[in-house]
Parts: C-alpha cells; sequence; structure tokens
C-alpha cells in the first residue's frame, strides 16, 4: 500500500507540506513573469495541487524498479520518462489557468510564456526529489521488514527450546516418583500431557493473551503440585486489564519453573510463590517473587530459564521490555515489564 494511505488522514497530511511548495512556485511566477501576486497564486495553485496528486504515482514505479537488482538504464529510462510526462500534464493545466485568467486580466497568457520554462523546470525538479524520497521510504521499510523477520526467526527458535528443556525436567520428576509414588507418577504424566496439549497449541502463535498464558502457567503449576504437594503454595494478584495485554506465549512459565526449582525445591517446609501482574499507562509490569534457602546446596544451573526469557523478549520487543531479578536476603523477585499490546494492534503492526 501506498504510504500515505496507511492511514485515514495520510491523504490530508501529505498535502499539508505542499502549501509551502505552492507559494514558493507563485512567488518564482511573479518574479519570472512580472505578474501580479494574486494572478501568480491563481496558476499555482492548480498547478500546485495537479502535482501533489502525480507524485504519488513514483512510489509504485520505485517499487516495481527497486535499486538494487534493477539495471540502472533501466531506472534512469522509466524515471525519466515519468519526469517528462508529469511536467507537460502539470504545465498544460497551469497553462489552463493562465487562459482562464485572461477573460479577468488580459495578457495573463502571454506572461506566462516567459516563466515556463522556469516553472518546468522546477517541476521536474520536485518530481525527481519525490522519485528520492521514495526510495529512501522503500529502503527504511526493507531494513524494518528485514529486522522483523529476524526477530521472528529467533523467537521461534528461542521457543522450540522451551518445551524440550521443560519436559527433560518433568521427566526426570516422574522417573523419582516411579519409586516413591506410583500413583502420584501418573497423575502427573497426565497432567503433563494436558500441559504439552495446552503449550503446543499455544506455541504456534507469535503472541496469546495475558489472559491464556496465565491459564498456561496455572496447568504447569498443576504438575508441579502434584510432586510437591502442600510445599508448593500460590498467590494470585492479577489486573483484570492485563488479560488482553498481547505477550509470547511461554513467557511466565519458565520463570515460574525457575522459582520452583531454585526457591520452592530448596526448603524442607517449601514456600509460596507470589505472581502479581499490574498495568501502569501503555506498560504491564509482571512479579514473580519466592523465598529460596540462601544456604542450601548450589544446584547446577545452565541459566536457561533467565537467558530465555531475556532473549524472547529481545526478539519480540527488542530494548522497549525488560527483565530485572532482585535478592533480597531469602526472596527472590523477577519482574518483566512490557508494552502494553492488543490482539488488534498487533495485527494492524
Amino acid at each position: 500500500m501506498h504510504p500515505v494511505f496507511r492511514t485515514k488522514n495520510g491523504f490530508l497530511f501529505y498535502l499539508a507540506p505542499w502549501a509551502p511548495v505552492g507559494v514558493m512556485l507563485a512567488l518564482m511566477i511573479t518574479a519570472a513573469g512580472r505578474m501580479r501576486f494574486a494572478e501568480s497564486v491563481a496558476i499555482a495553485v492548480p498547478a500546485t495541487f495537479a502535482l501533489a496528486c502525480i507524485c504519488l504515482a513514483p512510489w509504485y514505479v520505485c517499487r516495481a524498479l527497486p535499486l538494487r537488482t534493477t539495471p540502472g538504464w533501466k531506472i534512469w529510462t522509466y524515471q525519466i520518462v515519468g519526469a517528462m510526462w508529469a511536467t507537460t500534464l502539470v504545465m498544460l493545466i497551469a497553462y489552463a489557468a493562465a487562459v482562464g485568467l485572461n477573460r479577468i486580466i488580459p495578457a495573463t497568457s502571454v506572461h506566462f510564456h516567459s516563466v515556463a520554462p522556469v516553472l518546468a523546470g522546477m517541476v521536474d525538479l520536485i518530481y525527481l526529489l519525490a522519485i528520492a524520497l521514495y526510495y529512501v521510504i522503500i529502503a527504511i521499510d526493507s531494513s524494518r521488514q528485514a529486522e522483523l523477520l529476524s526477530r521472528e526467526s529467533e523467537l521461534k527458535a528461542l521457543k522450540a527450546q522451551v518445551n524440550p528443556h521443560f519436559l527433560f525436567n518433568s521427566l526426570n520428576s516422574i522417573s523419582a516418583l516411579t519409586t516413591t509414588d506410583p500413583a502420584k507418577a501418573r497423575e502427573m504424566c497426565v497432567r503433563l500431557s494436558d500441559f504439552l496439549r495446552a503449550s503446543l497449541r499455544l506455541g504456534e502463535r507469535a503472541g496469546i493473551p495475558f489472559g491464556e498464558e496465565l491459564a498456561l502457567t496455572r496447568s504447569y503449576l498443576d504438575v508441579e503440585q502434584v510432586r510437591f504437594g502442600s510445599r508448593l503454595r500460590i498467590s494470585q494478584d492479577f489486573d483484570p486489564v492485563c488479560a488482553a495485554v498481547e505477550v509470547p506465549p511461554l513467557l511466565v512459565q519458565p520463570l515460574v519453573e525457575n522459582a520452583i526449582k531454585h526457591g520452592i525445591a530448596t526448603l524442607t517446609e517449601g514456600g509460596e510463590i507470589a505472581i502479581v501482574s499490574k498495568r501502569l499507562r501503555d506498560r504491564m509490569s509482571i512479579m514473580i517473587e519466592n523465598p529460596f534457602d540462601p544456604e542450601a546446596p548450589a544446584i547446577r544451573r545452565n541459566g536457561f530459564g533467565l537467558a530465555s526469557v531475556r532473549k524472547r523478549l529481545q526478539a519480540r520487543y527488542g530494548q522497549a521490555a525488560r527483565l530485572d531479578v532482585h535478592v533480597e536476603q531469602n526472596r527472590y523477585r523477577a519482574v518483566l515489564s512490557v508494552p502494553c499490546e492488543s490482539a488488534e494492534e498487533v495485527e494492524e503492526a
């Protein structure tokens, strides 16, 4: 789509900068044609409006003839022919306006002949500047699109790592339960299959409402609840307006898994994981807080959970989102901050 028509009022915003161009043409006609300024304005207004409309056309030619893949002679030929056509059309409209003024101000069309070469040169120059501007816009759009594709590919690769990592940890837990409590092992297998089915379905999407992400996290906690029982307690405080905010799937689950593995699992009596979400204007904050035993033997850490979340935030939002970690005595807190994007906004973008 032409960039001018991407928004409802795009054409009006496009026309606004042409007002000073029209004034410049009127002053030039006044100086070169020895006309009164009112006469010059009567000629410049239709000529400028016609030029503004005609200068929309080079966009499609520029898209059809990209600089990197089109021979130079072909670009120059098409664009020069287009400039000649545009100049001819604008000059005919300007001349028609001058002829129309003859009825009110005699000899206007005669004076116009003296200014015609200068006006034609200005029209040519403006048309060629429009072509240059369109090529710049196309280059910026291409660069932005390449960046988005790169981020999308990286995001898909990172998402593909989440389920195998979680599955590996869950199978280890099931393996341990088979000898101590076979009934719990079977129950954990059932809940694990439910979680994997849901995560695979949602993982195919680039983004999901935060409400669905919470439901997925709850499904994961159901799996872990079988293993930890009363040792695992959950406190939830969700701002209802956060439910529709678009987030990457499986964004919160790795942080909750990290809280269980390196927090609850280190405490004999277990503990409570607090999950809190709040919306502050155009941003959403998600906090996962858990206790841990600072004197517990160190668990081998590969940094997958936090690193995965940070990479996925970078791939989806760039510098617009962040993950902060705070450790205070025996409390561990991870805080996500992401822009508030609804599903409709993502589709429009």
